[in-house]
């Protein structure tokens, strides 16, 4: 199943068929559900049985770059990611702290990971910087 969605879960053909049975609905409700576009107890239900008995497997959609963790001679670790625009993201592992910078070493951008949408958000900010 190909989604524009930025998170989904990739179940087979067959599966989406079977769940649309199983559920007594059509296979575009279905897929409507694995991509989060519908949101209330059934597509609740349905997202869980497709990932625990269906073998589907939960997505996400994330910028593409160079990644590279290191660490500094503080010790201090660092995520850093290289992006296509020639914009740098680093993340400190430690504090979530998280700074962009752009080809000439310029700061573009500063924020804080607290949780992986955090992080999406603000990788996603760079690529577009």
């Amino acid at each position: 199943m190909k989604s524009t969605s930025e998170r989904y879960i990739r179940a087979t053909e067959e599966s989406v068929e079977q769940l649309a049975r199983l559920f007594n609905c059509t296979a575009k409700y279905v897929y409507m559900c694995l991509t989060y576009r519908q949101e209330n107890e059934t597509a609740r239900k349905i997202r869980y049985t497709a990932v625990k008995h269906y073998g589907a497997t939960p997505m996400i959609h994330v910028p593409e770059c160079e990644t590279i963790h290191d660490m500094t001679e503080g010790g201090r670790e660092v995520m850093r990611q290289v992006f296509s625009n020639g914009v740098t993201l680093r993340v400190d592992k430690n504090t979530g702290e998280a700074w962009a910078t752009d080809r000439k070493g310029a700061e573009v951008l500063r924020g804080q990971v607290v949780k992986f949408t955090d992080l999406m958000k603000i990788q996603a900010e760079a690529e577009n910087l």
